[in-house]
């Protein structure tokens, strides 16, 4: 396989796996972002203080404001409480998209990521309609149908870090063409890294570790906080995988900036705190 970051080269020309990967990058993000949205605009939305409607509406319907993550949906329990439980009935897309299947961990594909996270949660709450008691280890693995990956061999690992830190590049110079990169700190950095072919392979590091340190911000990155960053490349790379395991050097589950600035062939001197 092409690395990805020779096939961002191609962008004004024929049609290639960078075009795929950008819907599915903004499809991800949305997902992943309409349950923040939603929080937000319900914890930031204004209260008119002439009448008490909100309040009471929030009062009479519990679930207003309560958010459930991916196949859960709030319910009123008997003591009138709000609480999460596996959805009923995932909705559906009158003109199907490709991009809305998905494929888990375990090779299987879903019509929909509610559809995947509906089946582990019935799983895990061990309900008569879980196909699978296994199901509750269920996770996104990547975005569309299950396919036959591409062999990672030893030779395109070994030359991954680079071409990751390559890829990271042209993703941070395109952010910033399209106005999309946001904070002056990281603008300044990609001008700088523009100017400094060494640079190149430094800033993009730091920063996409910073982008993907989110949920929650602890200086760590999981393997959830990586679903963003894994689910679009998993199908074209297919040793971004064994690739991030490695990177967790004492396996705790989590990779700390230091070990994503090391095994992106970043030295210890190069490896600094920016979020």
């Amino acid at each position: 396989m092409c690395s990805v970051a020779k096939q961002t080269s191609n962008k004004n020309g024929k049609k290639n796996d960078w075009d795929q990967l950008e819907p599915m990058l903004q499809q991800l993000h949305k997902m992943d972002n309409d349950i923040e949205i939603e929080h937000e605009d319900a914890k930031n939305a204004p209260i008119d203080d002439s009448d008490n409607t909100n309040e009471a509406e929030t009062e009479q319907n519990p679930c207003l404001n309560h958010i459930c993550g991916w196949g859960k949906e709030c319910h009123v329990n008997h003591k009138g409480k709000a609480v999460c439980q596996c959805t009923v009935e995932c909705p559906t897309n009158p003109k199907p998209d490709p991009l809305d299947k998905v494929c888990s961990n375990n090779n299987v594909t879903y019509e929909s990521i509610c559809h995947l996270y509906r089946e582990r949660c019935m799983c895990r709450r061990e309900m008569a309609e879980c196909s699978n008691a296994k199901n509750k280890h269920l996770h996104l693995q990547y975005l569309g149908h299950c396919k036959e990956l591409e062999e990672c061999t030893q030779n395109h690992l070994s030359q991954f870090s680079t071409r990751m830190a390559d890829w990271l590049f042209q993703v941070m110079l395109d952010l910033k063409k399209r106005q999309e990169l946001y904070g002056d700190q990281w603008i300044q950095m990609i001008e700088d890294a523009e100017r400094d072919e060494h640079l190149k392979h430094v800033y993009p590091v730091i920063w996409k570790f910073c982008d993907l340190d989110s949920k929650p911000h602890d200086k760590a990155v999981t393997h959830h906080e990586l679903i963003p960053l894994t689910a679009p490349v998993i199908p074209l790379e297919s040793c971004i995988e064994p690739f991030l395991r490695q990177c967790d050097a004492d396996a705790d589950e989590k990779i700390t900036l230091k070990e994503w600035g090391k095994c992106l062939g970043l030295e210890e001197d190069e490896i600094f705190e920016r979020c």
